[in-house]
Parts: C-alpha cells; sequence; structure tokens
C-alpha cells in the first residue's frame, strides 16, 4: 500500500480546523516507593490496556518500503507538551530519512478535526497514521474506518475507545492519577483538607487523570476534598481559580494538579497570599514547576506525562512499516527513562536550567532541537 505517485520528498502539508495499561506488577510511585501490587482500576481505560498489556501484534500485513506517507493527527502546538511532541516526532521523523510525505493534522480543539484529519489520510492512502486522540468516543469510528481501509493506526499518548488501533504508545493515564494522589495522601499521613485542579473539561487526559486520583483518595477516609475546578492547563486560569479558592478555604493542606504546568499557579498563588505553601502531587511536571518546587523547598509527589514519547511512538511505526511484531500496548514508563515518577529529592536532576520554564523532559533529542523550538532559558 503506497501513497500517489505526486507526493514529493520532506513536504508536510497542514490542514486547520474543521479539516482534523498495562497494570504493571511492580512500578515506582511518587517519592521512590514501589507498588507491588499494581491496583485494579475499573475504569474504561485501564480495563482496555490491562487487555491489551498481553497482546502482541504481526504487523506483517503492513510491511512496505520507505520512503513512507505517514498522517500525523496529534494535539498541536496549543501549549508546551504539544509543541515539545511536534518538536521530537518532526525531527525524528525527518532524521530518519524514511518519510517522503507527512500529512500533519492538529487538533485545532475540536473532534471534527481529527476526524476530517483520518478522513483525509484514508483519502490519500497513506501508509501509516500516528495519532493522540483527544476523544475517546468521537474518534473511535473514524480510527475503525482506516484499519478497515488497510491503514495501522499507532496511537500515540491518547488512544480511543474499542479495539480499532493496531497498536498504542502511551502512559496508563488513571494509573499516573493514581500513583500521584496516593503519594499526596502518603505525604499528608493519610489525612488534611485538599483542592484539586483538572485540566480541560471533558478531555479524556484530564478526566482519566481525576478518575485515577479519585479512586485513591476514595481509599484514605480521613481526605477532605474541599474543591475541586478545572484550570484548562492555563496558568493564567488555575492562578485565577487559585486565588478563589485560597480567599474560600482558610485551610488547605495539600494540592493535587492534573497537569502541573498550574502547579506553578498553586505556588504562585499561595506565596502572594502569604499563605505556607502545601504539600502537592500530581501529572507532567514542567520545568517551570520545577524551578518553582526547588525555589520554595515544595514537597511534591510527580508523575511524567513526557511528550518526548513522540519519539517511541516514531520508532513503533517503522517497526510496524517493516513488518515487526510489537506489543499491542507499550507502556512509556517501561521504555523511557525519566517517565517514570518521581518525587522533591529528585526535582533537580530533573530540572534543566538551560531551558525555559514551558520545557517538558525528558530531553530525547540534540539539545539544540529544543533551543530552535524557542525552549531557551
Amino acid at each position: 500500500m503506497k501513497a500517489p505517485d505526486n507526493r514529493s520528498r520532506g513536504r508536510r502539508t497542514v490542514i486547520a480546523a474543521g479539516a482534523i495499561t498495562t497494570l504493571v506488577a511492580a512500578l515506582a510511585l511518587p517519592g521512590g516507593a514501589l507498588a507491588q501490587d499494581a491496583p485494579e482500576l475499573t475504569d474504561e481505560f485501564s480495563v482496555q490496556h490491562a487487555e491489551w498489556a498481553g497482546q502482541t501484534v504481526d504487523t506483517s500485513a503492513f510491511a512496505t518500503e520507505a520512503p513512507y506517507n505517514i498522517a500525523t493527527i496529534v494535539q498541536g502546538p496549543t501549549n508546551g507538551w504539544g509543541t515539545i511532541f511536534d518538536t521530537v516526532l518532526n525531527s525524528t521523523l525527518e532524521d530518519s530519512g524514511l518519510v517522503e510525505n507527512q500529512l500533519y493534522v492538529p487538533w485545532d480543539f475540536t473532534t471534527e478535526s481529527q476526524a476530517n484529519g483520518i478522513e483525509d489520510a484514508i483519502a490519500q492512502d497513506v501508509d501509516l497514521i500516528i495519532l493522540t486522540a483527544l476523544s475517546r468516543a468521537g474518534l473511535q469510528f473514524p480510527v475503525e474506518r482506516a484499519v478497515a481501509a488497510g491503514i495501522p493506526v499507532l496511537t500515540c499518548m491518547a488512544t480511543v475507545s474499542g479495539d480499532g488501533p493496531t497498536a498504542d504508545v502511551s502512559r496508563n493515564i488513571p494509573l499516573q492519577g493514581y500513583q500521584s494522589a496516593t503519594g499526596l495522601a502518603e505525604k499528608l499521613g493519610g489525612a488534611g483538607k485538599i483542592v484539586l485542579l483538572h485540566g480541560i473539561p471533558g478531555v479524556d487526559a484530564a478526566e482519566f487523570w481525576r478518575s485515577g486520583a479519585m479512586a485513591a483518595f476514595a481509599e484514605y477516609p480521613d481526605i477532605e476534598i474541599l474543591a475541586e475546578d478545572y484550570g484548562n492547563w492555563s496558568v493564567s486560569d488555575a492562578t485565577d481559580i487559585m486565588r478563589t479558592m485560597l480567599t474560600a478555604q482558610s485551610e488547605i493542606d495539600g494540592v493535587w494538579v492534573g497537569g502541573l504546568e498550574m502547579g506553578v499557579s498553586v505556588i504562585n498563588a499561595f506565596t502572594d497570599a502569604g499563605r505556607d505553601l502545601p504539600k502537592m502531587a500530581g501529572v507532567n511536571p514542567i520545568n517551570g514547576f520545577l524551578r518553582l518546587a526547588i525555589e520554595n523547598d515544595v514537597d511534591f509527589s510527580a508523575a511524567p506525562f513526557p511528550p518526548g514519547a513522540s519519539r517511541n511512538c516514531v520508532e513503533t511505526a517503522f517497526k510496524i512499516l517493516d513488518g515487526e511484531s510489537i506489543p499491542r500496548f507499550t507502556e512509556v514508563a517501561e521504555v523511557l527513562e525519566g517517565a517514570a515518577p518521581y518525587g522533591s529529592d529528585e526535582a533537580e536532576a530533573n530540572y534543566r536550567a538551560d531551558f525555559n520554564d514551558d520545557w517538558i523532559g525528558p530531553a530525547v533529542v540534540d539539545d539544540q532541537v529544543y533551543l530552535d523550538a524557542g525552549f531557551g532559558a
């Protein structure tokens, strides 16, 4: 299966809006503890990935010769995470010398954008689709149509409902919420008053991080959730919310954050209010959060959600197109150094003073690639 003859080497087509667990037996918890028995989370994501974790995919039917025609249907540069994801993705594709044409489709905050992107990829008869699905339900049937058309679909850091995708490379997202929330509960000695900040309402990562966290807090009856709200993965939005929470709540012992770019907002809001900094936990620690945590001696637990995993996705895509057998689900924390949960004692080891606050590790490409993308200090 090859693309139309009129494609040109190195060309990237951009389509704008309107056009788109494994439950491991032993995985590090935040703060360095080991979970010898991972929780049996019962949400849709965890059940799906527990099943996929035991499967191997024979991709021999997709074997084809390079150069390849690949569609990358992703979040897009909506924030630091999306920009780094794209930077690493594109750098890895270009450096490989194996890709002739790349159809690039950003999310643009609508499921329709990604759905239309899949339809365009089918129409162009691409060799493979790499998809970061921002809606499990909304992208299920477009993915199934692509697979029915003979195109393998590799989901990367966000998959879809159903059994359509050829393979998935990601973190166990609910487990991240569970682990980080457990880390916070343990730091509080199992008791205390906390508030929660989530990402964008309805986006799968935000909702599954929340569900995992809530499953953890349910195990600690002396943890009281005072308030929770959605900060949209925005420093400014989350700052406004935290100021409101601080005005309403005279005592906050801990804060759990479903996206630690908003952890910057938490630290700044507490500092500006002259309040003692709380224990903190969450997912996706960014460089700016680590800087402030080090400067203010914040006690935290964090579960990385590394955008650099797009490199692992590209490597897996090439294995599919080479006809290799691959795992149905690859847990990024098991294959990417620096993706495992860690605590405040490892903050300095993960912080990069030569990059700006928006940078998110671990580094997986040459530093110059990040600098050229605007992440210099």
